[in-house]
């Protein structure tokens, strides 16, 4: 009687220290969020707990087993509340979605991907090629080599560059429009403060009737080790992106059409997304299907991609009409994006 007695109360006791528990927990993630919301950062655990902020509430599914035991209709209310929390900070996020009819003006299709070409390929690229026939396609971490053996790629994209004499390393634009002059973005006198190596390549494409397109190819340094003895250090990043906005911006008030692509190796939730999409149009959000991830585990973007750090945008001169994620498993940790645009 009393052992039962004795059982009972240490039940209640253990749900209530859960229910503390979870409420403080909810309450520091909170605290995260708003600071993140009102006194950004750009460094420090801050900055990348923001990076990380809508997996702070997986720790919620810790309680799914619980919430079915008698006595835990409070711990209920706790987890509904976590959920309601969740979905206040970040609501689904699926973009426009469907592509929308181009009024006027042509239709041009890009593609890129962060190829990783030191992994086993398969043909995927030739695949995804034949499926999209994209008229662009913007390459980051590719295989020059195993590009220069593909002729029958090369014969579809007579305009191309990839050599390792033209391009910075890793990177290749293959086009079916003449490209009519090109350039890579770097310090005027050759210095690596900013630049550890070249890492923008920009072409102007003529489209026919008298319309040109200037598309970037962009692949900054990633923020994740790549400082000596720390996990994340953007700063370096950071200044290649704002290197990048600098040039961008003449070009933006000259009235150029423009289309950035690439690998970015940030996420929407870090300042320097923000530096990076002024004056721009992101496509994801105008018209893309799905939340945009980009990046995670390849054999399980399929699913759910972790973060969102390749990206298309555009000038406003250029109408965004759709923009597709494309998630399937091919031996990188990116996913494919193609867009379609009216210019």
């Amino acid at each position: 009687m009393v052992g039962n007695w004795f059982l009972r109360v240490w039940q209640k006791q253990r749900f209530k220290t859960l229910i503390i528990g979870t409420l403080c927990y909810l309450l520091v993630v909170d605290i995260i969020i708003v600071a993140h919301v009102f006194v950004p950062q750009r460094e420090g655990i801050l900055a990348l707990l923001a990076i990380f902020a809508p997996y702070l509430f997986i720790p919620l599914l810790i309680l799914i087993p619980f919430l079915l035991w008698r006595f835990t209709s409070v711990l209920r209310v706790v987890f509904v509340l976590g959920i309601v929390l969740f979905c206040l900070w970040f609501p689904p996020r699926l973009g426009n979605g469907g592509a929308q009819e181009s009024a006027t003006g042509q239709t041009v299709t890009a593609l890129t991907w962060n190829y990783r070409g030191r992994n086993k390929r398969d043909g995927y690229l030739r695949q995804i090629i034949d499926e999209k026939d994209p008229g662009i396609i913007a390459l980051q971490e590719a295989d020059w080599s195993g590009i220069d053996l593909a002729t029958d790629i090369l014969q579809a994209y007579p305009y191309h560059l990839y050599q390792p004499n033209d391009v910075p390393p890793g990177e290749a634009l293959l086009s079916k429009y003449p490209i009519v002059d090109h350039g890579i973005l770097q310090a005027s006198d050759g210095s690596r403060t900013v630049w550890d190596i070249p890492r923008v390549l920009w072409v102007r494409l003529d489209l026919g009737h008298g319309r040109t397109m200037l598309v970037v190819n962009a692949h900054p340094i990633s923020a994740v080790n790549t400082v000596y003895g720390c996990l994340y250090c953007p700063q370096r990043r950071d200044n290649q992106v704002k290197e990048l906005h600098q040039f961008l911006q003449p070009l933006l008030t000259r009235g150029e059409r423009l289309l950035l692509l690439g690998d970015m190796n940030l996420t929407d939730r870090e300042l320097a997304y923000h530096d990076l999409a002024s004056g721009l149009e992101d496509t994801q959000l105008q018209v893309g299907s799905g939340s945009g991830e980009s990046w995670g585990i390849n054999s399980l973007n399929r699913v759910w991609a972790v973060f969102r750090i390749d990206y298309m945008f555009v000038s406003p001169n250029i109408k965004p009409l759709n923009l597709d994620t494309d998630c399937v498993s091919r031996g990188s940790q990116h996913c494919i994006l193609i867009g379609q645009f009216s210019v």
